[in-house]
């Protein structure tokens, strides 16, 4: 990844991510780390038994030891994790957790408890349609993943402690909110980078220290010059991506990056928690409909994806969408081409191969800016 384009104070976001610094010091604390490989995993039921939630994010440009242990075809965001975990690089990891979302996260969890062996594992079966039946079913599942996290912990769960983490995520959660205005105005003054270290950040200390840096932060983010120059507003399509290069380049290119749909950022945070228990817990992962997999009866799983994807678009005034198309994804397999089909802006479809080499996308990406931005 590339940091020396961000400004203060993005750095000190990134480097939180990059160095790992502040979960060096939970360890040394006493506290277990728990990876989760998906941004459907309930982090407030692992942050409420005392537990640190870290998203896993494997940052490499090439994945030798991955590639030996699993299939050629999975995603890179999956060889990324498996490469931090055969390398030791995740050795800070007391356990992982996952959810059934999609073939290539189940054939990661997989494969990371086989080779690295952590001392807890969890996957969490998420149902794939939205009515009453798998409501309560995935309120039982949330219920039962809580009762073995609390027991690998030698912790009791308690509904209380779970109501101050959800008050915790949903700051968390409004917070992001106000940054997306800064984001999409007029003159945006976060740029895709700067925005994708804030995510990333998030993924790497407890949501509350982020609270309050951000908080913190929020006035002088408000007096941040923007970009004046751009000539393109544009929407980012997605699902696990990370790469600040190639963020930087869309901008480089005169593209605006307003808003997006990727698990690492908007299909993250988005949704409050409306409520105080596991039931409420429940509804709101089930009903994030930035997530390709779950749908209402009588509707298709990418239907609902479309409808997030045209809010965030009317939200932010995006003028075209970039799709950023991982070659081992099947969500972005099964996506891709519903977006292209329905979408009435102009569609620039990357598809991302790893590591990734600038200059073929540089000419597409400038093309595409030339043909549909103004001035």
């Amino acid at each position: 990844m590339l940091s020396n384009t961000l400004r203060e104070p993005f750095k000190e976001f990134y480097h939180i991510f990059s160095k790992r610094r502040r979960i060096e010091q939970y360890k040394k604390n006493g506290r277990k780390i728990i990876g989760t490989i998906c941004n459907n995993v309930p982090e407030e039921i692992i942050h409420s038994l005392g537990a640190v939630p870290v998203r896993l994010i494997g940052d490499y440009e090439n994945t030798p030891l991955a590639n030996s242990k699993a299939p050629s075809w999975i995603c890179s965001y999956a060889r990324g994790v498996l490469e931090g975990g055969l390398s030791g690089d995740f050795n800070f990891v007391d356990g992982i957790v996952g959810a059934t979302t999609d073939d290539t996260k189940l054939h990661l969890f997989s494969a990371y408890r086989f080779y690295v062996m952590p001392a807890f594992s969890y996957m969490v079966q998420f149902p794939y349609v939205n009515d009453e039946l798998s409501f309560e079913f995935f309120t039982k599942e949330l219920q039962r993943f809580a009762e073995k996290l609390s027991s690998f912990l030698s912790t009791n769960f308690s509904e209380e402690r779970l109501l101050n983490s959800i008050k915790v995520y949903n700051e968390f959660r409004e917070l992001c909110g106000e940054l997306e205005e800064l984001r999409r105005a007029d003159t945006p003054k976060i740029t895709a980078s700067e925005w994708m270290s804030l995510m990333l950040a998030s993924t790497a200390m407890l949501k509350e220290e982020f609270n309050s840096m951000v908080s913190a932060r929020l006035d002088e983010l408000k007096e941040l010059d923007g970009m004046k120059d751009y000539r393109l507003r544009i929407h980012l399509s997605g699902t696990d991506f990370y790469h600040l290069g190639l963020l930087n380049l869309l901008e480089e290119s005169g593209a605006a990056v307003v808003s997006d749909d990727l698990c690492t950022s908007a299909g993250y945070y988005s949704g409050l928690v409306d409520g105080n228990g596991v039931e409420s817990l429940a509804k709101r992962y089930m009903g994030c409909t930035a997530c390709v997999m779950t749908a209402h009866p009588g509707k298709l799983s990418v239907e609902e994806r479309l409808s997030f994807i045209w809010r965030k678009i009317d939200e932010s005034g995006a003028e075209a969408i970039v799709i950023l198309k991982d070659r081992g994804c099947e969500v972005c397999g099964h996506q891709c081409p519903w977006i292209v089909m329905e979408s009435e802006l102009p569609v620039l479809v990357l598809d991302l191969d790893f590591p990734i080499s600038m200059e073929q996308y540089r000419t597409r990406i400038e093309a595409f800016v030339e043909a549909h931005g103004g001035g």
